[in-house]
Order: structure tokens, then sequence, then C-alpha cells
């Protein structure tokens, strides 16, 4: 009697078991509070912070050099630097972030100073100093108030647009560690740079920086904000993991030397791409050439 009970028993415990593994009763499926654009839960990356770099130090200098660039958001590699266009939540472009954070205090913007770049002499500006700066001025057709028939240009002033800016321009350092023996790069600043068109006709007429950021102060942004991964959304890296790990294109326009000259003030055209390359290719050499035996 008590083998039949505990068969018995045995059985009803194995098919609630069975029942449970293969199915789900409606009482407990899992109900969402919110409305959520992701099919699974995710970690929220408000709360990263940027990589630490290695400790340096001034003895364990080698070699050093610094490098002006200018990255291209037009380059395909760099387009997820300048998408998307509006701000998909956490998801926004380079210069979407840092205009944000300029104008709520986060970062300091750093006027623009075509002598110097030194963050030591920069003159730093506030939210509303930026904002009324970079507002542009624009031809409008109005009526004309002696003839409604006829249209009148007006200039107008227009908010400061980030899609506007289609290129950085980065001031890095190109450090050789003697103690780690590796080749390390910082990134000093950055620098917004916006087409110059003349209001009334349009006309290029050149490029046109906008300020200086400093670029210590913004990595705590940046790791903060996701960049579109084009192999798998699962993993998307931060801004500031991008830049770290060089993910971005971008060519030389300016090396440190005794003129204190950019490469366009002797070079142009062609020699102006072959003398980049050149110094690219220096740079990138010096830390295998000290391998040679």
């Amino acid at each position: 009697m008590n083998n039949r009970k505990i068969k018995i028993g045995f059985t009803v415990v194995s098919l609630m078991l069975f029942t449970l593994s293969f199915g789900q009763p409606a009482s407990q499926v899992q109900l969402v509070s919110e409305p959520s654009d992701k099919a699974y839960g995710r970690a929220h990356i408000d709360d990263l912070k940027p990589i630490p770099y290695p400790y340096l130090s001034e003895s364990n200098v080698f070699w050093e050099k610094r490098i002006w660039r200018v990255i291209d958001f037009r380059e395909k590699i760099n387009q997820p630097l300048y998408f998307p266009e509006r701000p998909q939540g956490r998801w926004m472009s380079l210069m979407q972030i840092l205009w944000d954070s300029i104008l709520g205090g986060e970062i300091t913007a750093y006027t623009y100073d075509p002598s110097t770049d030194n963050f030591e002499e920069l003159i730093p500006m506030t939210a509303n100093q930026v904002e009324m700066e970079l507002a542009d001025t624009v031809i409008v057709p109005i009526p004309d108030p002696n003839d409604p028939s006829q249209t009148i240009n007006k200039k107008v002033h227009s908010p400061f647009n980030p899609l506007d800016v289609q290129r950085v321009r980065l001031k890095e350092d190109w450090i050789f560690d003697k103690q780690r023996s590796e080749m390390q790069v910082r990134i000093i600043g950055l620098c917004p740079v916006k087409e110059d068109l003349d209001p009334e006709t349009g006309e290029f007429r050149g490029y046109k920086p906008l300020f200086w950021l400093y670029y210590p102060e913004v990595r705590p942004i940046l790791a903060r904000f996701e960049v579109f991964n084009t192999k798998n959304s699962a993993h998307r890296l931060s801004y500031d993991q991008l830049f770290l790990q060089r993910r971005f294109s971008g060519y030389i326009i300016k090396e440190d030397n005794v003129f204190d000259r950019y490469i366009a003030d002797y070079a142009i055209g062609v020699d102006g791409l072959l003398e980049a390359e050149r110094i690219k290719e220096e740079v990138l050499q010096f830390e295998s050439e000290l391998w040679v035996y």
C-alpha cells in the first residue's frame, strides 16, 4: 500500500514538472509596466565611465610628436559619428551630444584663436556666448510692405544646427612609453568645423573652425552614449571607446614643427596629400624600427 502511494505521488510530481517545463500559466506571464523599444532588458550606460588611460610619467616618455588631423563625417567609416540626423533616445550624433552638453553646462567651449590652440591661453565661453556667436545669418524673402505683390530679402538669425558640422579637428599627442614599450595616443582637444558660406550668395568660402573642447573633460560625456555598430546591434561601442580604439579615418593637416605651419602653408594639392601620408608613415614606423636589431 505504501509503495503504491509512493508511486502515485512520484507520478504526480513528474507530471507537474513536465507541465511547468513546457508551458507557463497565463497568470505567471511577465507583465511590462512601461513601453520599451527593445525585445529584452538592457543595462543603461548612463553610469559608464571612460576607460582609464595607463599611467604616464615624464621620465618614461622616450619620444613624442603632436599631430593635428581632420575627421570628415562624409567618409563611410566616419558616418556613425554624424548619424542619426534626429536623436533616437540615447542614440545621437557626436555633434548633437557635444552641443547639448555645452548648452547644459556640462562641458566648456573655448574660443577659437587662429594664433594658438593652447588651452592655457584660450578663453572659456559661457553657453549663452556660444549660442549667440554660432547663430547663423540667413536671407529670407518677405513681402514688401510698400508693395505686397513683391518680395524683399531680409537678414534673420537662425539657431545653430549641429547637422551643419561635417568634420572635426583633433589635436593629439603620440607618445612612446618606454616603461611599457608601446605607443600611446592621447587626444588633447577637439574642434568642430563647418562650411563657411556667403549668407547672400551661398558661395563656399572655406571651412570655419567653431570652438575648442578640452577632450579629457568631454570623455565622461562620450562614455555614456552609444555609436551605431553596422555589424552587430547587440554590441555597440561608446563614443569614448570608438576614439580610444581609433575606429575612424582622418588625415593629417599639421605636425609640430619649428615654423609652426600647416601642411597647406607649404604643400598643396597632391603634394599636400603626399606630405600628410609621409608624416603618418613616419609616426607609425617609429615604434617598429625600435625593434630592428
